[in-house]
Parts: C-alpha cells; structure tokens; sequence
C-alpha cells in the first residue's frame, strides 16, 4: 500500500535523509528514505503490539505469584498437621497442647 506524505518541514526530511545515510553505511548498502520511513512505521506498529503483550505478561506474573503464595501458605499448613501428627504418634502428647501450656505460663 502507497501513502503520500506533504509538506514535511524541510529540516525533518534531511534529518531523515542523514539517519538513512547513517544506516546505509551500517548495513553497507543504500538505505533508502523510503525504507527509514516504512521502518518507523513498523517499528510503532510493532512496539504497540510489544507493550501489550508485556502488560498481559505482567498480568499473568501477578497472577502466578498469588498462586505461589496460595500454594505455599497450603503446603506449609500441610507441613505443620503432619508434625503435630507423627509428634502425637511417637509421644502421645499433642504439640498444641504443649503451646498451650507454655502460653499459659
């Protein structure tokens, strides 16, 4: 597809023409206006698109660490009724018993 630029402020199409030029002796080859043009476009198009995949990333991010925590905060308490289970199995004694003794001390 074609699109046609006018009246472009003559110090805008130079500064144009010199970034091109500068490319062109990057890449050593001729980089045309045109293509510095079509890079720019494509270039917003393409960090539009950068910036909402990062936004639906972060989301995502965020929604996995409160999952973690979730997890963590579930295995922990896991962990916790089965000490106090092999505790009373191997001593008869409740730990939150003890606790409870010690609090009231």
């Amino acid at each position: 597809m074609d699109i046609k630029v006018t009246n472009v402020d003559v110090a805008y199409v130079k500064e144009i023409d010199r970034k091109a030029a500068e490319l062109s002796k990057r890449l050593g080859r001729k980089f045309s206006r045109n293509e510095y043009i079509k890079m720019l476009i494509q270039n917003d198009c393409e960090l539009r698109l950068l910036e909402l995949k990062e936004d639906k990333f972060d989301e995502a991010v965020k929604n996995l660490i409160a999952t973690l925590k979730h997890q963590e905060s579930t295995l922990q308490n896991f962990i916790d009724s089965n000490n106090r289970l092999f505790h009373l199995l191997a001593s008869g004694i409740d730990i939150e018993d003890i606790e409870n003794e010690a609090d009231k001390l």
